[in-house]
């Protein structure tokens, strides 16, 4: 998919002129030399996806060729060709980095193969790249399980099934910790594209100066820093399904180029003036009010219309009830296995307790806390003063605070009466900045902002990220 620039290195004008002719019909861009000290000149200027030298040569064999592209450009694939093969040979050649070993004569549909064979190999690294980095940042591949006995949870999922098998575009709105990305992963998994890339990116966490590069990538050169051509998360999803979570945080001027790639199918990297053809499934999201965000200019009213041509609301937690306690239970299950201990229990006054919380942060709050009671506590049940329920307001009218010493208690937390909203703030971005061990995006989480706010508020107050 990324096999652009080719350069040819051959001592015989005609091989050259018959490779050259054949690729540029594919609308590559190629370039020829006819020795491998013109060929190393190209290469300290240029960088190429692909060099197809001959083996047998004046001066600088095929194999110093090789040898030499490998230092230079380690990525940069290589195909070896010669009229006088061996095995010896081929082998040699595949252990210094050769991609094909190629016998004289051959055809152009066998060049043909040989440039969709290198394709497939380089979206296949670049995709491996990436999903290493998501397993590393604590991202996951496996199919998605929605726990739910809510009605309104099950319409939603009965949708799901339906949407996943068309190629429209979905737009998943709801709060923080609502469980969207869970909808969108299952969407693609249950899709015609299961077996192709589901890339993720997270709007709100990617600097401004860095979000174009990131969605299309970037060509070397392209501005300081880019030493080497890199492929955005349009072309690695290429054939499968992109997620833009918490699309609203884009910057406007983006979501003008985002427009015109969902319109034509193609883009040009930053520094680049080549167009490249995409097929991808958008799914977005976003935690804000929509017509608020379109009112305030924050996202542009003809983008939203494009992605929002399947809509999902995903209700918050409270107005679910039905889903808390299997949930919990999931949950519960999962924690006791992911820390080798004992599945534990909940108490019934503890699944009281769980039912009259208001979850401001939804889903993920719940499975936040019990991680938290399966992690601190050693006994083999999970009673009520195990679950750490951050402000709690009671739902239950007859749980609410009936004298003087109950409402004190309420309130001994360390706060007191007259402290500002704005120290208030300020303490609880501090404490759970640490509690998540200073990971800004975890934090955002926790707190049912975006990145961009926290890094706002971080330097208002101006404490240290």
């Amino acid at each position: 998919m990324a096999i652009e620039k080719i350069l040819i290195v051959d001592d015989e004008m005609i091989v050259r002129n018959f490779l050259a002719e054949t690729l540029r019909r594919k609308n590559l861009e190629v370039f020829t030399a006819e020795n491998g000290q013109k060929a190393l000149s190209l290469l300290k200027e240029l960088v190429f996806d692909m060099v197809i030298t001959d083996m047998k040569m004046p001066d600088m064999s095929g194999m110093d060729v090789l040898r030499k592209v490998k230092e230079v450009s380690p990525n940069t694939i290589v195909v070896v060709i010669t009229a006088f093969g061996s095995i010896e040979n081929a082998v040699e050649a595949m252990r210094l980095g050769a991609f094909h070993y190629l016998i004289k004569p051959f055809s152009p549909d066998t060049i043909e193969a040989i440039i969709e064979k290198a394709r497939e190999h380089l979206s296949l690294v670049e995709e491996n790249q990436y999903l290493r980095h998501q397993v590393s940042t604590g991202g996951s591949r496996s199919i998605p399980k929605i726990i739910c006995e809510s009605p309104a949870m099950k319409k939603i999922l009965g949708d799901v099934q339906r949407i996943a098998k068309s190629n429209a575009s979905v737009f998943i709105n709801g709060e923080s910790g609502t469980g969207k990305e869970v909808v969108a992963q299952a969407i693609h998994y249950h899709s015609l594209r299961t077996n192709r890339p589901f890339i993720k990116v997270n709007c709100a966490a990617v600097p401004e100066t860095l979000i174009e590069s990131e969605f299309f990538g970037h060509e070397k050169g392209a501005f300081t820093g880019a030493n080497f051509k890199r492929l955005g998360r349009f072309e690695l999803a290429h054939g499968g399904t992109l997620l833009l979570d918490e699309i609203t945080e884009i910057p406007l001027p983006l979501q003008a180029k985002l427009l015109r790639v969902i319109q034509e199918h193609e883009f040009e990297r930053v520094g680049g003036n080549k167009p490249v053809k995409v097929d991808v499934r958008l799914i977005s999201t976003s935690n804000r009010n929509i017509k608020d965000a379109i009112a305030k200019k924050i996202l542009r009213e003809d983008l939203y219309y494009r992605l929002n041509v399947v809509p999902i609301y995903l209700p918050p937690l409270r107005e679910r009830r039905e889903d808390i306690i299997p949930l919990v239970e999931y949950f519960v299950e999962k924690m006791c296995v992911d820390n080798h201990k004992e599945i534990k229990k909940l108490t019934p006054a503890a699944k009281k307790k769980l039912l009259a919380y208001h979850w401001p942060g939804n889903v993920r709050e719940l499975a936040n806390i019990i991680e938290r009671a399966v992690v601190m506590d050693l006994s083999s049940s999970i009673a009520p003063e195990h679950l750490y329920l951050e402000g709690t307001i009671p739902i239950l009218q007859d749980e609410s605070p009936s004298n003087e010493e109950d409402l004190h208690s309420s309130t001994d937390s360390g706060l007191s009466v007259g402290t500002t909203l704005q120290e208030l703030e300020k303490r609880l971005i501090i404490e759970t900045l640490e509690t998540q061990h200073h990971n800004r995006t975890k934090t955002a989480e926790m707190l049912g902002i975006s990145v961009r706010t926290l890094r706002n508020k971080l330097h208002e107050y101006k404490l240290k990220e």
